[in-house]
């Protein structure tokens, strides 16, 4: 293999603590800007890991250069967002920085915490010839796990359960010691199997890319959605007030009213929410996501159906031997819905003659050339002006037309 010729070291910082906290705006480009970048940054914030790593690409940079030609160094920022917009932001910079000095190869240089997930988005923009990870050493243990302890509930993710659960509980408990503790258990128990099918991360993940505008089709189905949903909301907690008032004891019981009532008109709020996106994947002549669509309305119906009937089950309303064939019966009804959808989807997919077009990002990067799809991964291979041919799923395409826009 060909030795480049014009090397690229590549320092990421996904967060953006360059730019929130040394004010410093990427790319930064060259040397001399980078370790001005990395001082900076080193008196905001002293116990910041990305000085470090900038340094670290600084030296590698210097190493680099006794055997290469041609060595530039640059620091891109992402958001302290995280998410699409430090997605969006590490795109735009690498591509000014790749059309200002055009690398052949690149050095991945990062602190390894997060900023190798976008390892994907520079591996199809240029090739990545090494990845450095740099760990910053600590003297006591003592202090770095407290450090590690506080930058961790920085995190969305890790905030969203030391802080929120605990607040969750306390706002119940205001409203009603003992409805609070049932309806507490059954909300963490129901966040907790959330989690660990991955759907809450899938949830607050669109949820932060998510742009709803009022000029939008789906918006006014939105709005009547969470009307529902609130309403929803209030049945469930009156009905558990009403059987506490009753004197019902039986916790399975008021659980069961609580999901029952709670499920009543919720279903309805996600189907016109449905019904919204159906409309505008017709407006904007997206068909391919119409077999998604279908999918997500038979399994809205389908879990409403299995968990009103474990409820009436629960509640005596309804035999086991009920519940356990509406049960298998549900299980059938999804699969062979999902089997169908991914069909029509391929065939719609198979009939759009994508090969030849142009991909790019949403923020104009050109990423490079459709050369064939893979019916079965349900995903069309493009091929980089460097050669490189990777995998993007269908899901991935914003808007489709002349030339197709990729989301990430």
């Amino acid at each position: 293999m060909a030795e480049a010729k014009r090397l690229l070291v590549l320092c990421v910082d996904i967060d953006n603590d360059l730019g929130e906290k040394a004010h410093v705006r990427g790319p930064v480009v060259g040397r001399k800007a980078n370790l001005e970048a990395a001082q900076k940054l080193a008196l905001a914030d002293p116990e910041d890991a990305d000085s470090n790593t900038i340094y670290a690409a600084i030296k590698m940079h210097d190493e680099l250069a006794k055997t290469h030609k041609r060595v530039e160094i640059a620091t891109i920022g992402g958001s302290a967002k995280l998410g699409y917009e430090a997605d969006a932001n590490i795109v735009r910079q690498l591509e000014k920085v790749i059309s200002d000095f055009s690398p052949e190869a690149c050095v991945f240089v990062s602190d390894g915490a997060s900023d190798e997930t976008v390892i994907p988005l520079v591996q199809s923009r240029v090739k990545i010839n090494s990845v450095r990870m740099v760990t910053v050493k600590q003297t006591k243990a003592l202090e770095s796990t407290y450090f590690v302890i506080l930058e961790k509930l920085k995190e969305p993710q890790v905030a969203r359960i030391v802080f929120g659960i605990p607040g969750l509980a306390l706002v119940l408990f205001a409203v009603s010691e003992f409805v609070g503790v049932r309806v507490l258990l059954a909300a963490l128990g129901f966040y907790l199997i959330l989690k660990a099918i991955g759907v809450e991360e899938r949830l607050f993940r669109r949820l932060a890319v998510s742009r709803i505008a009022f000029d939008n089709i789906p918006f006014i189905f939105y709005f009547a959605a969470a009307l529902l949903g609130i309403t929803s909301l209030w049945l469930a907690f009156s009905k558990v007030a009403a059987l506490n008032y009753a004197g019902e004891a039986n916790a399975a019981k008021i659980v069961a009213w609580f999901l029952k009532d709670l499920f009543l008109l919720l279903p309805i709020a996600f189907l016109i929410v449905i019904a919204g996106n159906v409309l505008q994947a017709l407006h904007d002549k997206k068909n391919y996501l119409l077999s998604n669509h279908v999918v997500q309305v038979c399994g809205t119906l389908l879990f409403w159906l299995i968990l009103n009937n474990a409820s009436d089950w629960v509640i005596g309303t309804l035999s086991f031997a009920e519940f356990f064939y509406s049960l298998l019966l549900g299980i059938a009804a999804m699969y062979l819905v999902v089997y169908l959808a991914r069909e029509f989807k391929r065939d719609v997919i198979s009939k759009m003659n994508l090969e030849g077009k142009d991909a790019y990002t949403e923020i104009g990067g050109f990423i490079g050339k459709v050369v064939g799809i893979n019916r079965k991964k349900e995903s069309f291979v493009v091929q980089t002006s460097s050669g490189q041919k990777f995998d993007i799923d269908f899901s991935h395409i914003a808007d489709l037309g002349e030339k197709i826009i990729i989301r990430y």
